[in-house]
């Protein structure tokens, strides 16, 4: 009965891994590159490299001042910024319209001036593709990565049940003997960081489950969904008058929302209704000494600055907050940052030597060429050679494309997917001329550590800022994404080299 029921198990693990691994190594890939983000954010813009500015940043001097030329005198719905910290020292300034049209600049905080427009969406790419695929019609591709979410919790549930020696796998790995030492890897780094695994599959699915299970939702409030999400948060919200209206400092709220936190700092601030006689101002509380996502927010009357509302989440919704705070990760402990990093590629070696092993079982079961194998090692190149190749290409592009190109961030996501799909057509052609119907594994690679070395010299070539200008200007965040772009390089081609040099020698 036990082995009927581990190999039912086994059957669902396999099923699930091949079928869902690409949506799942795409939403660990990038999210592991999103967690440094804003780090990516000053290496990709240039023009937001600015040294912390450590005087009290005034918005009544060095935004408000500037809204409407920004906003080019369109009514508004809102506009908002966020406040700089360590890891971004700029404002960042973003307005809607009353026709729903979004507008984004920085702003240097030391001084009255607006930055040049970026030319990049930055890290901010990388932040949307892991959970919506850059497919946004009816929400498909955030619906996509949800079920492979769903069905990666099964399949690591099913992965332990598998496993009767779980510890003794946490220790394991014959680095001799292949294939077993892609399974000793695969469970190696699915047992080591399962506890991250399963609460970032979990919280991921929590924080977008209002998409996924909308039933509950609809039933309560019907026509108007949206009032769920103000319930949930304790939010507050009013008309407009249609009367015009001053607004008061936000200086002074910002100054009222320091008292009443204590020690806490203001991130975010937003302006409702600007230039209305009801206007109002949402003044959130700075996550970075937290793990939660619960703002405390406060809400201000726009024309006195009194204190309207403060949000106070149900338990509920305060336990919620707080597993999307721990997905989220807008803390800045740089240990537990890096943590996080390596957790999340730690999933990814997981899910690519999961691929690599059933290749290796299934190659040595059929002969080369047969429909299975070629389609399997085409898509595994693709996910774990083809994508990395794709980024390091968009890094290079975003550095060598000329700043004033027309729809220049549209550009480099362009190339961004036209170079995965030249590695897919190579890998194609490689597998076609190979009598074992392999993948070019070594000579991606190589590409891969050439590209991350272009990077590096495409940056110091464009900017002036290699890694040690980049200390001495006090830019460790672009110095910080340069060294593990060298690193990367290091990596990729010594172990390119080796394969290169046994696939000659095997010849």
């Amino acid at each position: 009965m036990f082995t009927r029921v581990r190999q039912a198990l086994l059957w669902m693990h396999r099923i699930i891994g091949i079928g869902f691994s690409g949506l799942l190594l795409i939403a660990f890939f990038m999210g592991s590159l999103a967690v440094y983000d804003r780090e990516l954010d000053s290496w990709m813009l240039p023009q937001i490299r600015l040294a912390s500015v450590d005087t009290p940043l005034s918005l009544d001097q060095r935004v408000v001042p500037h809204v409407a030329s920004l906003t080019q005198g369109k009514p508004l719905l809102q506009w908002y910024v966020e406040l700089p910290d360590k890891r971004r020292p700029v404002i960042r300034f973003q307005a809607w319209t009353q026709d729903r049209q979004g507008l984004s600049r920085f702003l240097a905080p030391g001084e009255d001036r607006v930055l040049p427009e970026a030319g990049s969406r930055g890290g901010d790419f990388f932040y949307r593709l892991h959970y919506t695929l850059n497919i946004n019609f009816w929400s498909i591709g955030t619906r996509l990565v949800g079920l492979a979410a769903m069905l990666g919790l099964i399949a690591l549930i099913a992965g332990v049940c598998i496993h009767a020696r779980l510890f003794q796998d946490l220790f394991t790995l014959r680095v001799d003997k292949s294939p077993r030492r892609l399974l000793d890897m695969h469970n190696l780094t699915g047992v080591f960081a399962l506890p991250f695994h399963f609460i970032i599959l979990l919280s991921g699915l929590l924080i977008l489950f209002p998409l996924y299970l909308p039933a509950g939702i609809l039933e309560v409030y019907q026509d108007q969904p949206y009032q769920f999400g103000q319930e949930a948060d304790a939010a507050y919200s009013r008309p407009a008058l249609g009367t015009p209206g001053s607004l008061a400092s936000l200086d002074q709220m910002m100054a009222q929302a320091r008292l009443h936190w204590g020690n806490g700092e203001p991130a975010f601030v937003r302006v409702w209704h600007p230039g209305d006689a009801n206007a109002y101002v949402e003044v959130s509380r700075s996550l970075a000494d937290r793990m939660s996502q619960d703002g405390q927010t406060l809400y201000f009357d726009g024309a006195s600055a009194h204190l309207l509302h403060e949000s106070r989440l149900p338990a509920a919704a305060a336990t919620f907050k707080f597993l999307a705070g721990l997905h989220v990760t807008h803390f800045q402990q740089p240990w537990l940052r890096a943590l996080y990093f390596f957790a999340g590629l730690s999933g990814c070696v997981m899910l690519g030597s999961g691929l690599l092993y059933w290749l290796e079982k299934r190659r040595l079961q059929q002969a080369a060429g047969r429909w299975s194998v070629v389609s399997m090692t085409l898509f595994s190149s693709a996910m774990i050679t083809g994508m990395p190749l794709a980024t390091l290409a968009m890094l290079v592009a975003n550095r060598l494309l000329p700043i004033g190109l027309a729809y220049r961030a549209n550009w480099e996501i362009t190339l961004f997917y036209w170079v995965w799909l030249l590695a897919i057509m190579h890998t194609l052609w490689a597998i076609r001329r190979s009598a074992q119907s392999r993948a070019p594994w070594a000579e991606h690679l190589l590409v891969i550590s050439a590209m991350a070395l272009l990077a590096v010299f495409s940056n110091a070539w464009s900017t002036g800022d290699h890694p040690l200008q980049s200390m001495k200007r006090g830019l460790p965040a672009v110095a910080g994404v340069d060294l593990a772009l060298m690193l990367i390089a290091l990596l990729a081609g010594v172990i390119g080299w080796r394969l290169l040099r046994r696939k000659r020698l095997t010849r």
